[in-house]
């Protein structure tokens, strides 16, 4: 473990267990008054988003039936600036990657409406070109989740198989069935229910997928991801945040839109400000 001074030290069993499985629960990261700021700050910004979108759930495509996705909320907001850059969920993030320095990939809301669909099976960094970098997720609800209203669950130890085949979470083929992969020798998911104030971490390899809400309650959940910051850029595919920044394969991630926030900054970090793309599945984002 590298010896910084953290806001909040993991206990050596947290780090084990996600060392291990490839996904642990973090208890009591944020309190009340924090909970309810930053929930009411994603709830403003994803209502301005999606005010023009009037469609039911059932008249949307398949895709957007598993949840309301808004991207890098912490380009646009000034409150969930605060809550994507958090000095003790970045050094966590650095802990559980065991690195000295992780940057921000990117930050989403995921509002499973009320009848949304299940999230099929997948692993996230097989999306993105930075190939296996260390990269973690923080999945952050707002609301006490579990399977009935679309809770998350992960496949213990997938992340130590690699890479697998895509999946074509967007649905406009067939998704590849990863949980029937070779690999994993037919481990099955492990659900997990979080309360408000605790968070959810997982690998970036680690293959997971998310319920139903069979609730008559949109979840709300908040996601961050981390990146070792000393990543580089592995395939030429297109993918936002390294386009908009000009890193080439082979170079190291950089820019305003990739800030690194952990060890934390003097300052927030001053978003792009050619922001673009907002929200949407142009990444396949992933819960």
């Amino acid at each position: 473990m590298h010896s910084q001074s953290y806001p909040i030290t993991l206990a050596p069993n947290t780090v084990a267990e996600f060392a291990a499985n490839g996904f642990v629960t973090t208890p009591n990261m944020l309190n009340d008054d924090e909970l309810s700021t930053y929930a009411n700050a994603v709830d403003a910004e994803v209502a301005a988003r999606t005010a023009s979108d009037t469609r039911s759930v059932r008249e949307k495509t398949t895709y957007e039936q598993s949840f309301v996705q808004c991207m890098r909320l912490w380009e646009t907001n000034s409150v969930v600036r605060k809550l994507s850059c958090h000095p003790a969920l970045a050094a966590a993030a650095a802990q559980l990657l065991d690195v000295a320095s992780v940057r921000l990939w990117q930050d989403q809301a995921l509002y499973k409406e009320a009848g949304g669909r299940e999230t099929t099976a997948h692993q996230d960094e097989t999306f993105w070109p930075i190939g296996s970098a260390p990269l973690v997720s923080a999945w952050i609800p707002f609301d006490a989740i579990n399977q009935h209203n679309g809770a998350m669950a992960y496949v213990p130890g997938s992340h130590h198989v690699g890479n697998l085949r895509p999946v074509d979470i967007t649905h406009q083929s067939k998704p590849y069935d990863i949980l029937g992969d070779p690999k994993l020798n037919k481990a099955q998911p492990q659900w997990v229910n979080v309360q408000p104030g605790a968070v959810v971490w997982h690998h970036g390899l680690t293959v997971h997928q998310a319920a139903a809400n069979n609730s008559t309650q949109t979840r709300r959940v908040f996601t961050v991801v981390y990146v070792a910051s000393d990543a580089q850029r592995v395939k030429s595919w297109p993918c936002f945040p390294l386009d908009r920044e000009q890193i080439e394969v082979g170079q190291m991630l950089r820019g305003p839109g990739l800030p690194v926030i952990w060890p934390q900054p003097d300052t927030l970090p001053i978003p792009p400000t050619n922001i673009g793309e907002k929200s949407g599945p142009q990444q396949r984002a992933q819960f």
